[in-house]
């Protein structure tokens, strides 16, 4: 199968080699350790967990992005790549060899049989880990509290660069590799008890032992699962990417739609921490046409939206080529992909006709029996914002109970 993986990657917004590593917890110094109980009973706390890295990022070719002029310019460059010259742009490549501060958040359900089920969510660009947490209307929008209500326990994180975990160079340390071991080792946690131990301290309830871990992703967050899929199957028992899927005829022109500009100079008040590299959307339609576009939704969502948005960074945009196409030959667990039928970025507005099956089944996961695609009606690219978000909740956790999670 030849990807179109250069368009791909502009697409979900943007528009390694690894060894291991051993992460660990604490408490968070950026902010006092909360916990707290939410409507539904469920037992929620965040926490700070550090995490080393040893991975090889990319050293890529392309402009810098000192100014919201200069993101213009980086718009045009990257919406007029190729798939043929995008490779072409990898001049080597780099050792990250650090540890990161993490922010994280644990939720446990107050009952239910699934509880011992952890589902690891990882977000996209343009938002932190308040994409699955919505404050507004959480009956209708929330995902922790439908996971919760649905008996799941589920471990939320700020992806590197975003929220209160750490915000390095935005061109040779935010890239996917790196990520992508961040992915690893926050799982490795889990999978070895080292969260709860660290929660159990924190949060006035008795916590399951967790016995199955699940990832669900929203587009370069699934980029991301899809990565751990590849290189670390044996890590997860499931998984569910949302808003993305590999797609021959990638959409065009993404980075201009969506309005980058540089986050310091555009929000000072909110980004004037950030350095070079650091880009959002410059206004809020920016963020309509990309993830609310077509969809079903209620115009206070898109504000709430805006306000919780935050920046990605230029080499996260580039160096997802790096995950892209990896085949997981060894990764047999259930997985569905499930797209927003307005998916602008995905598939150009329609997803019901963007994707071949049976040829992702036969190059990507040759040896894995169950590989499903869902497509959630009126919803757009960012569909937890949309007012069928729940519907789409359902058939998730529908998705993983048929397959015994």
């Amino acid at each position: 199968m030849k990807l179109s993986a250069s368009q791909l990657l502009i697409s979900l917004g943007l528009c390694g080699i690894a060894t291991r590593a051993t992460p660990t917890a604490r408490s968070s110094t950026e902010r006092s350790s909360t916990s707290w109980t939410t409507e539904n009973g469920t037992k929620c706390t965040k926490f700070s967990l550090v995490v080393p890295v040893n991975a090889t990022n990319l050293i890529l070719e392309g402009p810098r992005v000192d100014s919201s002029f200069d993101a213009v310019t980086y718009a045009w460059d990257g919406d007029t790549w190729s798939s043929a010259n995008a490779t072409e742009r990898i001049k080597g490549t780099i050792s990250v060899n650090t540890a990161f501060n993490i922010a994280a958040q644990l939720c446990i359900p107050s009952s239910g049989g699934k509880s011992d089920i952890l589902q690891i969510a990882t977000h996209g660009n343009s938002f932190d880990k308040r994409y699955w947490d919505a404050e507004v209307e959480p009956e209708n929008y929330n995902y922790i509290r439908a996971a919760t209500n649905a008996g799941y326990s589920i471990f939320t994180y700020d992806r590197l660069s975003v929220g209160g975990s750490d915000k390095p160079d935005a061109y040779d340390i935010v890239q996917a590799p790196v990520e992508l071991e961040i992915l690893r080792g926050v799982t490795e946690m889990a999978r070895s008890g080292d969260i709860s131990r660290l929660a159990a301290r924190q949060i006035d309830t008795v916590l399951p032992d967790f016995t199955k871990f699940v990832h669900v992703g929203h587009s370069y967050g699934s980029i991301l699962t899809s990565g751990l899929l590849a290189k670390y199957p044996d890590l997860t028992d499931g998984s569910i990417l949302t808003g993305f899927i590999i797609n021959p005829h990638g959409p065009q022109y993404q980075l201009g739609v969506r309005g980058y500009q540089l986050a310091s100079e555009a929000f000072p008040e909110e980004f004037g921490h950030l350095g070079s590299g650091y880009i959002c959307p410059g206004a809020k339609y920016n963020l309509h046409n990309s993830f609310f576009g077509g969809g079903d939704f209620d115009p206070k969502i898109l504000d709430y939206g805006w306000k919780i948005k935050q920046p990605s960074t230029v080499g996260e945009g580039r160096s997802a080529i790096a995950l892209l196409g990896l085949t997981a030959h060894n990764y047999t667990k259930p997985l569905q992909f499930f797209l927003a039928e307005f998916d602008a970025p995905v598939c150009n507005g329609d997803c019901k006709e963007a994707y071949n099956l049976t040829q992702i089944r036969e190059t990507i996961y040759p040896n894995n029996p169950v590989v499903e695609v869902h497509i959630q009606p009126k919803t757009a690219h960012g569909f937890t914002l949309h007012r069928n978000a729940t519907g789409g909740y359902e058939e998730m956790f529908r998705f993983f109970g048929r397959n015994g999670l």
